[in-house]
């Protein structure tokens, strides 16, 4: 059948372009070289001239057609207009575009007439896989057993394993959010059914350190409201003397560590933007649940330094008891500015006496809390990198949120390139950081939480933040589905690691040049173009390739 007749056309596509429905595809590519324990991904764009009344099949075939995982881009819609944008944007006006990567159900794919579509495509190659190309074939089929296309992508297997990432990476998980997608309580059997899709999503996304909930977290709460309580720690307050289980704490850090979380990272215990007041505590007095502390107590307050008093010795005993001491990691406030310096102060002075050498981080952009020893990590907006690196500040993580928005500074949102989304990882190898912050894995509410949003409808927490800010994965049937720039984010984590395989043969300096020869350098200055990236990509994986054979 020659092309002029199939009924699909098809075009197999790099993953860094974002297909849109009137744009034809440019990044094509009938192929890529990837290691062994690496995540390759690529896109079959599909579209056709007819107006088919039917849905379409897919058949795989191939010797790694067992570790090949197709989903449908589903389009969502991009309401929120940049301030200060630069020109390095898909688009700059409201429009829908690709992003919640969705299972292909029994019903198969539909076909749109002159409107083209993408079908993600994730290898996910094992260490038992032997090096060599393989051709994979992608069938399409209708209803009645017809072929309608075909085309072919050659995975190259390069024998030698990406190694783990030496990165903490971590990007808030929201677990009041899952309890009210899913219809489930906090904790319950039901709750880890649902939560395991999302750590699952979670680590696929590169991500090693988990937000833990030791009390209600919290974070984008409007002063005076709370949040559902998400509370491990069960407390219970009798004759001024309070008492702590940790139990439910136990149970979910077993679960999260079996399933590739690498570091704990405990819950804030001041509130955000300061540490002005307490989280929402929740404890059992004579009986009865009750809130004890929240934003009606000062973070000061004698009675919640007292509270503290008891509480982290005991916590820490527990951490001892588990052997989990040199994983764990403490937040004061998140985001505080120049004069929240005395009450930080404060915090800290009533939390480091009890926890010693485990460090405290948050995320802040003033480097006078480093050099007052208030901050053991800081973790820099990424504009804010450089005031910390002169100084030579170690450790030292990075994040991003609903900014940096211009600068060409990497960033998230739905209507970003993917590339400038990816190329973080690069960045984050050249400068030398030890890890990664971002706010928001599955915050599916409005801005400040004020009522509960539907993701797939509202991408922009109620035309507040960035679309895409609050969450990269969104709620299906029975967990999490994945989305476009999660899998872009590991990616991007995935160069930084195969930058570090390649410094393993010859050195971080010699790396170091080749990134300066390719123009990447700080957190702004990279090619901004999806065609170099993927080519560069594939020289670094040549590079190390060359050295196998030495």
């Amino acid at each position: 059948m020659s092309e002029t007749e199939m009924k699909v056309t098809l075009k197999t596509v790099g993953s860094l372009e974002k297909i849109l429905p009137h744009r034809d595809p440019t990044l094509l590519e009938d192929g890529a070289s990837v290691f062994l324990n690496e995540t390759l991904n690529f896109q079959i764009a599909y579209r056709s001239e007819l107006r088919l009344r039917e849905r379409v099949s897919v058949q795989v075939e191939g010797e790694l057609k067992n570790y090949v995982q197709m989903r449908k881009a589903a389009l969502v819609a991009v309401n929120y207009v940049m301030e200060s944008p630069d020109d390095y944007y898909e688009t700059y006006e409201a429009c829908v575009m690709p992003d919640p990567l969705m299972p292909i159900d029994i019903m198969g794919l539909a076909v749109p007439c002159k409107s083209w579509r993408s079908l993600w495509v994730s290898v996910r190659v094992p260490e038992t896989v032997k090096a060599g190309v393989y051709p994979t074939k992608f069938t399409f089929y209708g209803e009645n057993g017809e072929k309608y296309n075909e085309c072919t992508y050659n995975v190259e297997v390069i024998g030698v394993k990406l190694p783990e990432t030496t990165l903490r990476n971590t990007n808030w998980m929201h677990y009041d959010c899952i309890a009210q997608a899913h219809g489930v309580k906090p904790f319950t059997k039901k709750y880890y059914e649902v939560f395991e899709s999302y750590l699952k999503r979670y680590t696929e996304s590169g991500f090693n350190m988990l937000l833990t909930p030791l009390f209600t977290p919290p974070l984008d709460t409007r002063v005076g409201s709370e949040r559902m309580t998400a509370q491990l720690v069960k407390i219970k307050l009798d004759g001024g003397r309070y008492a702590f289980n940790f139990t439910e704490l136990k149970k979910f850090i077993k679960f999260v560590l079996k399933r590739g979380i690498k570091y704990i990272e405990f819950s804030h215990l001041f509130t955000q933007w300061g540490g002005e007041f307490c989280p929402k505590i929740m404890a059992t007095v004579d009986g009865k649940e009750q809130r004890i502390f929240g934003w009606d107590v000062a973070s000061d307050d004698p009675k919640y330094v007292a509270f503290l008093d008891e509480f982290l010795p005991a916590l820490c005993a527990f951490i001892d008891e588990m052997g989990i001491r040199e994983i764990c990691h403490f937040h004061l406030t998140d985001e505080p500015n120049d004069k929240h310096l005395p009450t930080y102060e404060k915090c800290r002075a009533a939390v480091k006496k009890h926890i010693g050498e485990m460090p405290i981080m948050d995320a802040m952009s003033h480097y006078e809390y480093y050099e007052k020893g208030l901050v053991d990590i800081p973790v820099a907006e990424t504009p804010s990198y450089v005031k910390f690196a002169e100084h030579n500040v170690n450790p030292l993580f990075v994040y991003n949120c609903c900014g940096p928005t211009g600068g060409h500074f990497s960033n998230r949102f739905i209507n970003m390139p993917s590339q400038r989304t990816r190329v973080l990882g690069m960045h984050m190898y050249q400068t030398g950081v030890q890890g990664y912050l971002h706010w928001g894995f599955n915050f599916f509410n409005s801005w400040l939480s004020i009522v509960q949003v539907n993701p797939y409808v509202t991408t922009d927490c109620a035309e507040l933040f960035p679309a895409g800010d609050g969450h990269s994965v969104y709620p299906g049937d029975m967990g999490a589905n994945g989305s476009v720039r999660s899998e872009i984010i590991n990616e991007g984590f995935q160069d930084h690691r195969a930058l570090t395989l390649l410094e393993s043969y010859i050195g971080r300096e010699a790396v170091l040049a080749i990134l300066k020869e390719e123009g990447v350098e700080g957190y702004q200055v990279y090619p901004t173009s999806a065609k170099w990236h993927a080519a560069f990509r594939q020289k670094i994986n040549a590079l190390v390739k060359e050295q196998l054979a030495k």
